[in-house]
């Protein structure tokens, strides 16, 4: 990158600057780039490969990026957007596939140059008098951009000193039990997304093996049994669809063997209950063994962020592939994780202790009446906004001094907006969420991302989206059904119907509603149709 004149060169807060965008779904070669910066104490600059225009464009206008490495599909999007002007300061793209003479001319057209991979590779290995640039703890590592539904994405500055404190943090406090260099973990995760990529660098810290999906979420599942990872990340909605069809196949079972995986179930919940034991000698080997198989046979931890999961379906998934589920909660703004549960945790729907960069408090939100002299039975609980300071916070947001300015109070610290509760042995527990609410026209706060975490665990559900705002009294739903769920109805009614069809009947509609409402009245959540 050095020689070939590649890296992105300003001046920025009176320090030199170096940047390389990577415009990619996970691979090798996304590593070896990434890896690449870090030798060179270049600043990596990553953009989802499912961004639109807009976005693309908001960040080269913020980055001036003149370097981007990604791979071919990305490729006519970006000449589409510099033949508009969008994307003026892009003059080389190197691809980490092969580009068609068409395509090299394209370019052309819009003075871009095409370089392959392998290009880049060799002029490197051909310099041998290049010093390196060694990288300190304050350098940055990457600007990674976090979504903007109501304004541009803001460009959170993540330094090497965040990162690495969190990466070993995670494996020195005991998360990762027995682990040992070796241990399989599966890159599937956008790694333009901070929680991916905390977790590929602790997978390099602990020597781990990396392998990467396909490109194809709808394959995941095949990818994962090929690669029997010992160590499984997802977000909930992944974990509700792995334990939908573990359940499917679990109920389609009949006589013997139906009322041997109920006994079987009853039996590791018992133990688990009891002792925390997550292992049977018999129906371990003779009844869930290929449930096992369906992530990969050899899991021995879920990892699961980004919104919090129902325990009773984390229970299950515990008993059922005989694996430690561990939740952890974080930001953007925090390289990831501020918390994380233990390995042998029982607690229901926490997220652990601080990590060991973290420093946390909690302080008080009257208008939602929490307080952080609240008590619980006469025990002190304190309650309120979780604010975190440390090693792993980040220093601003990228040309944006004054939503810097806004990110921390006088103290130094940060406000996450979220609602939590510190239990007395020191683990947080998320309760609520104080940004994203509003009030209705009644003057009720209401928190829709928590709505939404409830209306998800619905089998017809895929997506869910809740809305409202102050001018009136009531929010709107959206949902985006699951089409396995509908399909299936359909064949039970014999209907033979497309999914469009089957979206507008009326007697499934009122299945579907029937069932939200079942799971409302559970959470004690007032839903009208």
């Amino acid at each position: 990158m050095e020689k070939l004149g590649l890296i992105s060169q300003q001046e920025y807060g009176g320090k030199p600057l170096r940047l390389i965008g990577i415009y990619s779904k996970n691979r090798e070669e996304w590593v070896v780039t990434d890896i690449g910066c870090w030798m060179m104490s270049a600043t990596s600059v990553p953009l989802y490969d499912t961004l639109g225009e807009e976005s693309i464009s908001w960040t080269f206008q913020q980055t001036e990026l003149s370097t981007i490495f990604l791979s071919f599909p990305g490729i006519a999007k970006l000449l589409s957007l510099k033949k508009k002007g969008a994307i003026q300061t892009l003059s080389n793209i190197v691809c980490f596939d092969e580009v068609d003479p068409e395509t090299r001319g394209k370019a052309e057209e819009v003075k871009i140059k095409i370089l392959s991979f392998e290009d880049v590779i060799k002029a490197g290995k051909s310099e041998t008098e290049m010093p390196l640039k060694p990288c300190k703890g304050d350098t940055l590592l990457t600007i990674c951009y976090t979504s903007g539904t109501t304004d541009k994405a803001k460009g959170a500055e993540l330094s090497q000193r965040n990162f690495r404190d969190n990466a070993v943090g995670a494996l020195r406090s005991g998360i990762f039990v027995d682990y040992v260099p070796g241990l399989t973990f599966i890159s599937y995760l956008p790694l333009a997304h901070v929680f991916e990529r905390v977790l590929l660098y602790i997978a390099i810290y602990g020597c781990f093996r990396v392998a990467f999906y396909r490109g194809d979420v709808q394959q995941l599942s095949e990818d994962i049994a090929v690669a029997q990872p010992e160590i499984l990340v997802g977000v909930p909605r992944m974990f509700y669809r792995f334990y939908d069809g573990i359940m499917k196949n679990i109920n389609a079972l009949t006589g013997f063997k139906k009322s041997l995986a109920q006994r079987g179930i009853n039996a590791k919940m018992q133990a688990y209950k009891n002792n925390g034991a997550l292992t049977h000698w018999f129906y371990d080997r003779f009844v869930f063994q290929k449930i096992r198989a369906a992530v990969g046979g050899k899991v021995r931890v879920f990892v699961c962020a980004a919104a919090p999961l129902d325990s009773g379906m984390m229970e299950s998934m515990k008993i059922l592939c005989s694996a430690a589920f561990l939740q952890g909660y974080g930001q953007t703004e925090t390289a990831g994780p501020i918390s994380i549960s233990y390995f042998d945790d029982t607690y229901p729907c926490t997220v652990g202790p601080p990590m060991a960069s973290s420093e946390v408090k909690v302080v008080d939100v009257p208008e939602m009446d929490y307080r952080s002299t609240d008590l619980v039975d006469g025990v002190p609980a304190p309650r309120g906004e979780l604010c975190v300071r440390g090693t792993n916070v980040i220093r601003g947001y990228f040309k944006d001094p004054e939503k810097t300015a806004a990110l921390f109070d006088a103290e130094g610290w940060m406000h996450t907006g979220d609602i939590t509760v510190l239990l007395p042995n020191g683990i947080i527990k998320i309760i609520d969420r104080k940004k994203n609410m509003f009030k209705l026209q009644h003057g009720e706060y209401v928190a829709p991302e928590k709505i939404e975490n409830i209306l998800a665990n619905s089998k017809w559900v895929m997506q869910i989206f809740v809305h409202g705002d102050s001018y009136q009294s009531y929010l709107v739903g959206i949902l985006i059904p699951k089409k396995e769920a509908m399909f299936e109805w359909a064949r039970e009614k014999g209907i033979g119907a497309v999914f469009e069809e089957l979206c507008v009947n009326k007697e499934l509609n009122a299945t579907i509603v029937k069932d939200l409402e079942k799971l409302a009245r559970e959470k004690k959540v007032n839903l009208v149709h």
